[in-house]
């Protein structure tokens, strides 16, 4: 099943300093946020995408 959360998302990107999850979509009104696995928004696109 591939619900469309962060966790599935091509734009949810590990970052290294705070070894935390970040939106990275500029389309996303979570750009530059801190995401959890199961946030969700419009924005989302598959990793396979």
């Amino acid at each position: 099943m591939n619900k469309q959360i962060c966790g599935t998302c091509k734009w949810h990107k590990h970052e290294d300093i705070s070894d935390g999850w970040v939106c990275v979509n500029d389309k996303s009104d979570n750009c530059a946020d801190w995401t959890g696995h199961d946030d969700t928004c419009d924005e989302w696109e598959g990793i396979g995408k």
